[in-house]
């Protein structure tokens, strides 16, 4: 078994324990220009009550882990069967947000188990991002040199399937922008679920529904400055949209969350008994229905920490999610961004405007 981390991780590790400031885009940018093998970075935007991320992961299958930190930058250094490698917490500008990331695609195993880690712990919370997240990193990126996409996966919100696509450079034939491609997958009524972009002369980038990126290559700096901060951006949004929503004592009026959808799909009882069954089997969720026709009525609670919503459809193409007298930030990220994810939603946000819905319409 391998003792000795990748010269990135050892450079990065070395930085930390000597007390150094870790600058990623120097670092990774310097090996670019040295000619060392192309390092991959897999990234994952996430957001807590304030915690950090490293007091409440539990790693598991490793043999080791050791923990140290400088400045922004925190560091497991993690000992598994393959050797040792680093998992880095960044903390950014906006409070209870962080960017993990180790060095690899978001495919190595390694990744992998990241992921499953950060699943399973309640007080983290992934960030579902919104269409117009995924055309604004392109719109900036833009200022760098002309946006191709090389690849997008999406889902078609009526029946589920699947849309693959991928653009070989071809003599004579540019490659679709960011903003055709998302605006054609949606006119085909599915929702984006990964994007992988080159950005000419600058940087290649795979972007994720789920705040996550990889950086494929070119200019670091680039990637920071552009994906990572608009990844920042769009967690704080969204961490500050399902927060403090509880329902006030002696208030009669309930504001909702709204999942929108790509489509009209969502139209009937066997329709929205899919609705029921993805929503059933979250794990700690207990389901009651109250109304199954003409409109979905049913309620949800968190049986680990007490949140309770209201989950309603009465029209095809949107969910909406009323909090209880208590919903806690991570319970209701968890809903609505599971429905998102399973009906590929353009967006989750605030309930349109119009007259706020009476707890009496909720009994």
């Amino acid at each position: 078994m391998a003792t000795t981390l990748a010269p990135l991780d050892a450079a990065i590790w070395t930085r930390i324990q000597s007390g150094q400031s870790v600058d990623l885009a120097r670092m990774l940018d310097g090996f670019n220009e040295a000619g060392e093998p192309r390092v991959q970075v897999a990234v994952e935007t996430v957001f807590t009550d304030g915690s950090h991320p490293f007091d409440v992961l539990r790693p598991t299958g490793m043999w080791s882990d050791e923990r140290s930190q400088s400045g922004e930058v925190e560091a497991l250094r993690l000992t598994d069967d393959d050797g040792e490698w680093l998992l880095l917490a960044i903390a950014t500008q906006s409070d209870g947000v962080f960017h993990l990331a180790a060095a690899g695609p978001r495919t190595a195993s390694r990744w992998q188990r990241v992921e499953r880690w950060i699943g399973r712990t309640r007080d983290i919370s992934k960030c579902f991002i919104n269409h117009k997240d995924l055309a604004g990193i392109g719109d900036e990126l833009a200022a760098y040199g002309r946006v191709e996409v090389v690849k997008v996966a999406a889902r078609v919100a009526r029946d589920g399937s699947s849309i693959n696509r991928g653009f070989p450079v071809r003599d004579g034939f540019e490659r679709p922008s960011h903003t055709d491609e998302i605006h054609e997958i949606e006119q085909l009524g599915a929702s984006i679920r990964t994007l992988t972009l080159h950005v000419v002369d600058s940087v290649d980038v795979h972007l994720r529904r789920i705040a996550g990126a990889t950086f494929n290559g070119g200019s670091f700096r680039v990637f920071r400055d552009v994906v990572l901060r608009r990844l920042e951006d769009a967690a704080a949004v969204r961490r500050q949209l399902v927060s403090d929503r509880a329902r006030l004592p002696g208030s009669e009026r309930v504001e909702s969350l709204t999942v929108s959808l790509g489509a009209s799909i969502l139209e009937d009882a066997d329709d929205t008994g899919d609705l029921l069954a993805v929503v059933g089997a979250m794990p700690d969720f207990s389901m009651a229905v109250f109304h199954r026709n003409p409109y979905l009525h049913f309620a949800v609670t968190d049986e680990v920490d007490g949140s309770n919503f209201d989950v309603m459809v009465t029209r095809a193409d949107a969910v909406d999610i009323f909090p209880g007298y208590r919903a806690s930030a991570a319970s209701l990220a968890r809903v609505s961004q599971r429905i998102g994810e399973a009906f590929g939603a353009l967006t989750i946000a605030n309930a349109r405007l119009e007259e706020p819905t009476s707890i009496f319409e909720l009994r």
